[in-house]
């Protein structure tokens, strides 16, 4: 116990030895957005749901200048891991981009039930803003529910405004959570019209290069084509199943004719590629890394969740996408390093989230396992807790792994919150599949250093989550109330983490980081404060 509270205490000693560092050199110098060795431009890219073994399963079918150039010549981390249990989409964006963890910038999860409104709050909605082009509805975002500023915004805040700050994606909460408070604009894609958004929060009016780009229609060029393989019929072969996976072969325009919207180019590889074409026309119409200050873009590939969504995890067609999204990223990457050269731009690659085994691999590997329904155990819960204390509502919500209590009702029945979590947590303990799970109540009292705890209090916000917090057994599936699948497990949470460019040190290395770490990283070599509630440490290993 002495040892770890001494390993923790120098720890934190050196973040904030760094902390200062950074500050006080940022101050000498006079810091204006570039000077020294810093980039002219840094680049991060997210590409959604990216398992770090998808570039070893498929490292044969892929080119020599997209991913592998990246490993090749710059640092490549073999065991990047989040920190916290239930990992959706909106709670990596903004653990990457704030360099902390759930618990101190507040994104839960994609949405998180609202106890004074009785609803549901989604991770960007904003209904205080409008839409600037696009439809109306999908213009009502903002980062308002973020509680901790981003790499982007200290940027912004150390160079007096001077340096820039966009961001891209189809996903409107990858555009929004990693542009952070500050952001020039973020920008995503409306599928009502087809074209490239954003919101009044950023900007007033579309600027005229948007106008132009979305003027030249690609969302229905890239559409108007038939999906097929990008590599030989041969090359999709899963070695798992010693199985070899059939040709594929899908007219968009005669499924895009069926619907009234463009959410079709969303499950589509050519959405990724669409996505590059507009970040690469930002980069071109908006000048950016010319104006003599450090410039951030930051671009969020989301087709690959949305197709692991609809084809599965190792589906033929997901891995096609990954095929075609190396051939993206090398043209983006030729194109950086033709503009910048190789030492003025700073690129990292990283994922949102990663995802399970899909539950046939493990029915073939004899791997126990099974779905767990909240629909059922709630709806038994609310019998259990009417047979122990008395007929009520005592149960608001379920969302991600977490039970929401009726806490009016508690108090109306004289009865202490801890008692109810307690009985409800020893009676949820007894479902087949769940692991465990543990109250609000315990983090409010106790800090975990390690151990299933410590991922679970890493992911728990007081003001937001739920009075008990579920974790599953491996090889068990939550199925949500819409159908989705969620692995309340920890063995989901690996992905890939890659920094090329200025001053990156050539490497591969294997000790744990995280993408909680790559704030702090870009932090230190731009010499800029790092955001506030940090708990993500430099990866020094990059170096030079």
């Amino acid at each position: 116990m002495i040892f770890e509270i001494l390993t923790y205490t120098v720890s934190r000693l050196l973040m904030v030895i760094c902390f200062l560092t950074v500050s006080v050199t940022a101050g000498a110098e006079g810091y204006d957005g570039r000077s020294g060795n810093r980039p002219d431009l840094v680049v991060g890219i997210v590409v959604e749901k990216m398992r770090y073994d998808y570039l070893t399963r498929m490292w044969d079918n892929l080119g020599d200048n997209g991913f592998k150039r990246l490993i090749a010549e710059g640092s490549s981390f073999e065991n990047a891991r989040y920190d916290y249990l239930v990992n959706q989409s909106a709670a990596g964006y903004a653990t990457i981009f704030t360099g902390s963890n759930p618990s101190s910038h507040g994104i839960i999860s994609d949405q998180w039930y609202n106890r004074l409104g009785d609803d549901y709050h989604s991770s960007v909605f904003d209904d205080n803003v409008v839409a600037v082009g696009g439809s109306f509805l999908n213009g009502k975002r903002s980062p308002a529910a973020l509680l901790s500023p981003t790499l982007g915004d200290e940027l912004r805040m150390a160079s007096d405004f001077r340096s820039r700050v966009f961001s891209v994606s189809l996903n409107d909460v990858a555009a929004v959570l990693s542009g952070g408070f500050s952001a020039n604009s973020a920008w995503w894609f409306d599928h009502i019209h087809g074209e490239w958004m954003s919101s009044s929060y950023y900007i007033d009016s579309l600027p005229a290069w948007v106008r132009e780009f979305n003027s030249r229609a690609l969302a229905d060029v890239y559409l108007d084509r038939t999906w097929e393989p990008v590599a030989g019929r041969f090359s999709y072969f899963s070695k798992n199943t010693g199985q070899e996976d059939e040709f594929f072969s899908y007219n968009l325009r005669r499924m895009h004719r069926r619907s009234d919207n463009y959410s079709l180019m969303k499950s589509t590889p050519f959405g990724n590629t669409f996505t590059k074409d507009f970040a690469m026309s930002l980069i071109i119409n908006e000048q950016l890394g010319k104006m003599g200050h450090t410039d951030m873009l930051l671009i969020g590939f989301s087709a690959t969740s949305s197709i692991d969504d609809q084809y599965g995890t190792f589906s033929k067609e997901l891995q096609d996408a990954y095929l075609r999204l190396d051939q993206d990223l090398a043209h983006l990457l030729e194109y950086l390093n033709a503009t910048y050269g190789k030492s003025g731009v700073l690129v990292f690659l990283t994922s949102d989230q990663a995802v399970a085994y899909p539950s046939s691999y493990n029915i073939s590997a004899r791997i126990p396992g099974g779905s767990f329904s909240p629909t059922q155990a709630m709806s038994l819960l609310r019998s259990y807790l009417n047979i122990t204390f008395s007929p009520a509502d005592w149960v608001s919500s379920y969302n991600a792994g977490m039970v929401y209590l009726n806490h009016s009702q508690i108090e109306r029945m004289d009865l202490t919150l801890s008692e109810v979590q307690n009985a409800s947590s020893r009676f949820l303990d007894q479902f087949s599949g769940v692991a465990g799970s543990m109250t609000a109540d315990v983090f409010r009292r106790n800090h975990f250093s390690d151990g299933i705890g410590a991922k679970i209090q890493a992911g728990f916000h007081p003001k937001r989550s739920g009075d008990i917090m579920l974790y599953l057994r491996q090889g068990w599936y939550e199925r949500s109330f819409e159908g989705d699948r969620l692995t309340l497990t920890s063995y989901d949470q690996h992905v890939p983490l890659i920094f090329y460019g200025s001053n990156i040190e050539r490497g591969t290395f294997s000790r744990q980081v995280s993408p909680a770490d790559i704030t702090p990283t870009i932090s230190m070599i731009l010499g800029i404060p790092f955001p506030q509630f940090t708990t993500g440490k430099p990866v020094m290993e990059i170096l030079r």
